[in-house]
């Protein structure tokens, strides 16, 4: 049994509006050789509208002399029309004066024939404006399709950067805990003289730092892909941020026994930049260069330069002698979760998040950042920043059962014994519990508050001393409970230091936080910051003091008063 295939629809159709029937016939013959164009022949008006309507025509021939319309008048009536607004017309008309053809032109017409054509004129004229037409329209088609898988695609990457933020924020909150407690095991077995403890409780807290670095590096590239990258403009001197990246970077030149020099012009006067981000920056790039060098040298050059803009810039070169990369590898750099090959994140470790988040960095500033390697000798990575940063445009983890109880909301606290009152405003049990630990008793008690709104109350109950706030908060966010203590008179002077997971240093420098601290909290820098507050009057309850230049009489009257 066999079967017909179905004939294919023609390609092409073409409309006449016309009302002689031997033009239609003409018209007709000329056209009937063509397989994939099919012919429509009209004569009035109306009926040419509902024919357009319903064939959808890929080309419209228009007579201008009509019994009971003006041609002109036609081709606006099909150019007002939604189903043949952009459908080619081509005016097929007797006239051959140069003022009609202008004025076909100006009602909509794309070409002009004078009728009746050559064959030959007439069939490259409809097969080239029909054509055109369906190619247009197909470009159509794919444009909108493209822009909506764009804007699917966005989604899902929005989607994806929302998640990772949000999974990159509670995976901190139980790593805040790890690192804490390992800390304090630490502290606790060298006290209890229990040194075999010490290897193990090391490798805990280091595993707990690499992984939590690992998840910043995770969020910081959700917060890039979602346009969410804030910038903190300052002016800080060039050389002082310099100084504070090799500080940070000594431990790991000295982990494969390289030597880190310094040259060019390292007190370069200052710049107006985001200076967290430059420290990143160069650290990643001084990073990997130590990671990737052994026994060999690490060069950090700094000069003058001039932005690809035409700006006054500077120029930061980190230039290792390690294992250099060829030009194929060097293509790969850059990408997120992307190394140069597969064997050096076996060999060395890593994400690949460090390159891509600093050419982020280093765009969003106005700058730039590229590249220059041989394999076997080295690599060089060249980052120019603007010397005058422009701003950008404008555009809770639920406790676990086993999480330690809550401390006690109305710890007891005696202003007689001089010792301080810290309010802790964190929903975080392991948190209070880790201060607890920390704080000194014999300096220090502690009163805490899960929540914003119970904070503000128990602060204005307690006039702390000093308050530990969070800013992920149920109900009242941190920066919201800021607020509101700077506007009460009776607590606008009270310490604030901000400790969060969050990354918004560069909010609580603006702000009128006292300091801030990121979670994991460094319990020697929060001391430090504690023991900087100036402690209390100490009361003495009853107490009096007695003026009087008569001794005999001073000391009855001290007599008479002491129990």
């Amino acid at each position: 049994m066999t079967t017909e295939a179905t004939p294919a629809e023609p390609a092409l159709k073409v409309l006449l509006v016309d009302d002689q029937r031997i033009i239609g016939e003409a018209v007709r013959r000329m056209l009937r050789s063509e397989a994939d164009i099919e012919f429509h022949f009209c004569q009035h008006a109306e009926e040419a509208v509902a024919k357009a309507e319903a064939i959808q025509p890929t080309l419209i021939l228009q007579d201008l002399v009509l019994p009971d319309i003006d041609g002109l008048e036609m081709v606006r009536r099909f150019r007002e029309n939604p189903v043949t607004a952009s459908v080619p017309i081509i005016v097929l008309s007797s006239k051959e004066d140069a003022a009609t053809k202008a004025d076909s032109f100006r009602a909509g017409a794309n070409d002009y024939i004078v009728k009746l054509p050559e064959e030959i004129e007439l069939l490259a004229r409809v097969r080239y404006h029909s054509t055109a037409y369906v190619l247009r329209l197909k470009l159509d088609a794919q444009q909108k399709e493209l822009e909506a898988q764009k804007e699917a695609a966005e989604a899902a990457n929005q989607a994806k950067s929302t998640f990772l933020a949000n999974m990159s924020h509670e995976l901190r909150t139980p790593l805040n805990a790890i690192i804490g407690y390992s800390e304090m095991l630490q502290e606790q077995a060298e006290d209890d003289g229990n040194p075999d403890y010490l290897p193990d409780l090391k490798k805990i807290h280091t595993a707990g730092h690499h992984l939590l670095s690992l998840i910043n590096a995770v969020l910081d590239l959700s917060k890039i892909e979602a346009g969410k990258t804030t910038l903190f403009l300052e002016d800080f001197s060039i050389k002082k941020a310099i100084e504070d990246v090799i500080a940070l970077t000594q431990p790991l030149v000295q982990k494969n026994r390289n030597t880190l020099v310094l040259t060019g012009e390292p007190d370069a006067g200052s710049m107006h930049a985001d200076a967290l981000k430059l420290r990143q920056i160069l650290f990643n790039l001084l990073g990997n260069a130590c990671k990737f060098t052994s026994e060999g040298q690490v060069e950090l050059n700094v000069v003058h330069a001039t932005t690809a803009a035409g700006e006054p810039g500077i120029q930061f070169t980190v230039r290792d002698s390690g294992i250099g990369m060829t030009p194929e590898q060097c293509a790969k750099l850059f990408q997120p979760f992307t190394q140069a090959e597969s064997s050096t994140s076996r060999k060395f470790g890593g994400t690949g998040l460090g390159l891509s988040i600093t050419k982020s960095f280093a765009e969003i500033m106005g700058g730039s950042v590229r590249v220059e390697s041989e394999q076997g000798k080295g690599s060089a990575f060249i980052v120019t920043l603007p010397l005058q940063v422009r701003e950008l445009p404008a555009e809770n983890a639920e406790a676990s059962q086993d999480a330690p109880a809550p401390a006690t909301p109305d710890d007891k606290h005696d202003p007689a014994t001089g010792r301080r009152l810290v309010l802790v405003i964190d929903d975080d049990p392991y948190v209070h519990d880790m201060l607890r630990r920390t704080l000194p008793r014999e300096t220090y008690d502690l009163a805490v508050a899960t929540a914003g709104e119970p904070g503000l109350v128990r602060a204005r109950e307690l006039k702390p001393d000093a308050i530990l706030l969070d800013i992920v908060l149920p109900g009242l966010d941190g920066w919201s409970v800021l607020g509101e203590i700077r506007k009460d008179p009776t607590l606008a002077a009270v310490p604030v230091l901000i400790m969060t997971i969050l990354d918004q240093a560069d909010r609580a420098r603006s702000s009128s936080a006292t300091g801030f601290f990121s979670k994991p909290i460094d319990r020697e820098a929060l001391l430090e910051a504690l023991n900087k507050i100036p402690p209390p009057p100490v009361s003495h309850p009853g107490a009096m003091v007695l003026i009087e230049d008569e001794k005999d009489l001073l000391e009855t009257l001290q007599r008479s008063l002491e129990p």
